[in-house]
């Protein structure tokens, strides 16, 4: 895809992003960061869930963006931006997945030592058991479950996200919640905000890696 750079446009408010995919492809390649900046969060969570590891899903999360921007002009816009964005990010981490080689679960210490007594600090504390119990669902369980509960993508998103039928989602997704309950309760299954968290100067810095690429395509 040959773009060309045109820094005379201004981004006007409030974009959606067929808008903004239009506006790039046209050749405002700048325009791509608010793209970045807008789904980060979901396409990482999606990454962290196929593959458990923070520093893999950011590898993968790079080059899936990189991917998103080669391809992008081949969206037609047939299912939303952010599913076919994360449709992309999620095929390569399970790409990812079935190559390494099976490895000893590592031992997530954040949820040890002393609880702090503020509310932030109690629904962080919650939200790494949660990660925790999440971790332990088999893979295919496992993404259903985040795609489904934490990013809220609808069934039909889905399984478009992931190649299945929307009954082998269905079905996924049960036994994902039915394991998550057998440990921490109907209760704890709803809890889900905080997981793998996003934001801040790791969106930032992810957004400046992507640009920077970019601009060396």
């Amino acid at each position: 895809m040959v773009m060309h750079h045109d820094s005379a446009l201004p981004i006007p408010p409030e974009l959606t992003d067929s808008e903004l995919v239009a506006r790039v492809v046209g050749g405002a390649r700048e325009d791509f960061a608010t793209l970045v900046r807008r789904h980060n969060q979901r396409l990482y969570r999606a990454a962290r869930a196929v593959l458990r590891d923070d520093h893999e899903a950011e590898d993968v999360l790079q080059q899936g963006w990189l991917a998103v921007f080669e391809k992008l002009s081949t969206f037609r816009g047939d299912a939303a931006f952010s599913t076919w964005a994360t449709r992309i990010v999620v095929n390569s981490a399970i790409t990812l997945a079935r190559k390494r080689p099976p490895i000893a679960e590592v031992r997530d210490d954040r949820a040890t030592g002393d609880t702090a007594p503020d509310d932030a600090a109690a629904r962080a504390q919650l939200g790494v058991l949660l990660e925790r119990c999440v971790s332990q669902i088999p893979q295919g369980n496992r993404e259903v479950l985040v795609l489904r509960d934490v990013l809220e993508l609808d069934t039909a998103e889905t399984a478009a996200c992931l190649g299945l039928t929307e009954e082998a989602v269905r079905v996924r997704l049960h036994r994902a919640r039915a394991a998550v309950a057998e440990q921490l309760g109907e209760q704890l299954v709803r809890t889900t905000g905080d997981f793998y968290a996003f934001l801040g100067g790791r969106c930032e810095a992810m957004t400046a890696r992507v640009m920077m690429a970019i601009e060396n395509l």
